[in-house]
């Protein structure tokens, strides 16, 4: 799977919810407090566009449960450019010039 990266307007997912509060699920967690949560929905576009943007993100949302009017459209994503580096390399460990203990001086 690659690796994208983008932002989300928090602001138009505000709206959302606003808008289709039974989107919003809220889960007890272990610790005793309760967080929300929103399915969201990550697609491939079918092709780049201008801007390199080869993915999308929207809030999951079953078509019978869509209001007229709501873009449920969130934010665009491009896939990073970290992808297919390697990993950096451990750094290596410098070797001594002195083998042994003695003191130069």
């Amino acid at each position: 799977m690659a690796n994208y990266f983008g932002s989300i307007d928090l602001t138009k997912l505000g709206q959302i919810v606003r808008q289709h509060p039974e989107l919003v699920k809220t889960a007890n967690m272990r610790d005793g407090t309760q967080h929300q949560f929103i399915n969201i929905d990550v697609n491939d576009k079918q092709q780049a566009d201008q801007y390199g943007n080869t993915a999308y993100i929207k809030v999951s949302c079953k078509k019978d449960m869509q209001k007229e009017g709501i873009n449920y459209y969130l934010t665009d994503l491009k896939p990073s450019k970290f992808n297919n580096q390697p990993q950096a390399a451990p750094p290596q460990q410098q070797a001594q010039d002195n083998q042994n203990d003695e003191v130069p001086f």
